[in-house]
């Protein structure tokens, strides 16, 4: 299990393999967002859900008013719950093999190999919906979410995060 800091204190918890991919997450796509994921990831460590805030007036106007964090730490919960499921959860071609790829990316085993572009759509799929049905984000703002995602796990699979 991996881990995190919060306020430079190192934590160990059932989530830190969602919590980390996040981060990685937010600094790649959303770096002024780090304060406010960090925020929601403690109140996930404590127990709480996550849920949407307000967060400080957006600097660039082309930001969000509303946080991303509780958004995306709840659609990696998801695709990480529809890996570990034995259930049909993901859509598309997903097979045995590909669901492994994507948990050894979720988890960084040493090793792990980059997702087939089916295995990438499937993924991405999953969560543009998760992020448009359970967060409530407009269908813009759901494609730039997964599509971060998408590329924090390439880079995971190039052994770059």
């Amino acid at each position: 299990m991996g881990l995190w800091r919060r306020g430079g204190q190192r934590t160990r918890g059932e989530h830190d393999e969602v919590v980390i991919l996040g981060r990685e997450v937010i600094a790649c796509a959303y770096p002024s967002e780090l304060v406010a994921f960090d925020d929601v990831a403690c109140d996930l460590r404590r127990g709480r859900v996550p849920s949407v805030r307000r967060t400080r007036p957006p600097a660039e106007p082309d930001a969000l008013a509303d946080s991303i964090s509780p958004a995306l730490i709840g659609v990696l919960q998801a695709l990480a719950a529809a890996v570990g499921s034995t259930l049909p959860t993901l859509p598309g071609p997903l097979t045995e093999p590909g669901r492994r790829r994507i948990a050894t990316l979720l988890n960084r085993h040493p090793g792990a190999a980059a997702l087939d572009p089916a295995e990438e759509d499937s993924v991405h799929r999953t969560l543009v919906e998760a992020a448009m049905t359970r967060h409530a984000l407009s269908r813009d703002n759901a494609e730039q979410l997964g599509t971060a995602v998408i590329g924090a796990l390439r880079l995971r699979a190039d052994g770059r995060l």
